[in-house]
Order: C-alpha cells, then sequence, then structure tokens
C-alpha cells in the first residue's frame, strides 16, 4: 500500500497518511487503520447500514453522580455547570512543539449553547443540533430495529433504540437539559479506552425525569435518546452546552465491528 510523507516538516510533526484503494482500509504511521465510514453530513443523516449486523444488549443503570463516575455527572441544574463557575471543562488546545501554551492561553473560545431537537419517524431516530454553526449538525442517531427491517410509513411504537456509532469531543464537554421534564437515555464509553473503543466499553443510562446529565471531554456518547412518545406530534427538545471549538470523533459500530448497540428506553 502506499504510503506518502509530508515533506519539509519536522520529525516530529510529520505523520504518514496512508492511501485507500477501492474501500481498502489505509494505515497510518503508527499502523492503525483509518475508518473506512466517513462521517461527511449526508452519511451521517442517511447512512448506508448493511444488513445482517450482530446485535450487542446493554442493560440500562439509573444515572447517578456513583453510577456516571468518571463519565459525567448527573445535572440537577445546567446553570451549576458554566464556564464562567469553573464548573465546565475545556480543554486546552494541543501543543504541536515543546514550547507550553502562554498561561491562560488555550482554552478561552468557551461554550456555545442551543436547543438539540430529537425526533422519531417511523423507526428511525434523527438528532438535530442547533447549538454549533455547521452544516454537519443532522444526524441518524439510531433505529427502532435492524435496518433490514426499519420501516419510515408507520407509527413510531419502538421500545429500544439500536446504535449504529458514537461519537466524542476532544475540545469540551457536553452538557444535555430537556426543556421539558422527560426522562431520556445515553451511551456512554470511557474516554481512557481513546480511539481503540470497543462495543463492550459502552455503558447505557437512563436519566430519571427532571434531570439532565454532564460528560467529560472524551467521553464517548452519542446524543440523547427518548421514546417516541415524548416526540409525537413535534421534536423534543434539550439544551445543549459544549466546547464552541465542537471537534468531533466517531466511530461506526456498524461499519468496524458489524454490530449494533441495542439498549430500552426510558
Amino acid at each position: 500500500m502506499k504510503l506518502l510523507q509530508r515533506a519539509s516538516c519536522r520529525r516530529s510533526l510529520c505523520d504518514f497518511v496512508g492511501v485507500q484503494v477501492r474501500g481498502v482500509v489505509s494505515m497510518t504511521g503508527h499502523d492503525r487503520p483509518t475508518p473506512a465510514f466517513i462521517f461527511s453530513p449526508e452519511n451521517f443523516r442517511r447512512p448506508d447500514l448493511p444488513n445482517g449486523l450482530k446485535v450487542r444488549d446493554i442493560v440500562p443503570e439509573i444515572a447517578s453522580d456513583d453510577t456516571l463516575a468518571g463519565l459525567g455527572r448527573l445535572v440537577h441544574d445546567p446553570e451549576d455547570f458554566t464556564v464562567a463557575g469553573k464548573t465546565f471543562e475545556i480543554t486546552k488546545w494541543p501543543q504541536l512543539g515543546w514550547r507550553p501554551l502562554d498561561p491562560g492561553t488555550g482554552d478561552e473560545a468557551g461554550t456555545t449553547e442551543g436547543d438539540f431537537e430529537v425526533q422519531w419517524q417511523g423507526d428511525f431516530f434523527y438528532g438535530k443540533n442547533l447549538a454549533i454553526a455547521t452544516e454537519n449538525n443532522e444526524y441518524l442517531d439510531g433505529l427502532g430495529a435492524l435496518p433490514e427491517l426499519a420501516e419510515t410509513d408507520k407509527d413510531a411504537d419502538a421500545s429500544s433504540i439500536h446504535l449504529w456509532m458514537s461519537d466524542y469531543h476532544p475540545d469540551g464537554g457536553q452538557l444535555f437539559w430537556p426543556r421539558q421534564p422527560i426522562p431520556f437515555s445515553v451511551c456512554l464509553g470511557p474516554a481512557s479506552r481513546g480511539d481503540d473503543i470497543k462495543p463492550e466499553d459502552m455503558r447505557a443510562f437512563h436519566v430519571p425525569a427532571g434531570k439532565g446529565v454532564y460528560i467529560h471531554p472524551g467521553t464517548w456518547h452519542n446524543g440523547i435518546y427518548v421514546a417516541p412518545r415524548y416526540t409525537a406530534g413535534a421534536p423534543a427538545r434539550f439544551l445543549t452546552r459544549q466546547g464552541r471549538v465542537h471537534a468531533r470523533i466517531s466511530v461506526s459500530w456498524a461499519s468496524e465491528f458489524q454490530t449494533v448497540l441495542r439498549m430500552p428506553l426510558a
């Protein structure tokens, strides 16, 4: 497989980029695979999910500060988690060389916030993040059935959700708070697993009505999930607050592991 080396750069900053040919997974200079699924706006909204995926069932836990330890916190009031109060984490901008960041710099972009809307359309569960200034803010977050069985032209009646992907934000934490006091669910994985996350690392949580959730930078997640009865007639809306940079790194369980994660809805 042909490798391209970036020219005219210091060795500490150089990396090798693999070339993907005919869908073959490419390799980096660290011999790590480059994921074949690209989370472009079009792919994220309408992914081509294969038939015959394996199902990994996840038993949900009730979200609390104890059960969320290492992943995030249960939120009783969204104003408990702010940059001004030094309770909302923003990650320092990464250093490219050996010189340190100047004191008080590298984390000054702060947060952005707005509505995060979720909506069932038949067996398809969609999310839209209105807090971020990007066209890559509409997602197919999950399905009420396996891809080959999922239908659009039907009443939404799912009691569980099949998750085909997850992501994390290296630049900061993220908060979700329901605009109406409804229960919801999240699926989280530890930041300590980094990019080597696997389906068995993920855990499901039910967040009680009237509460929210805050997740640490690097915690694997993907939005929030609600039962169809909470989106009948209109999307369910959540306040989301997150780092303004909004870096997002994703894994496709369907593409990389031929698996979907199935969790019951609250």
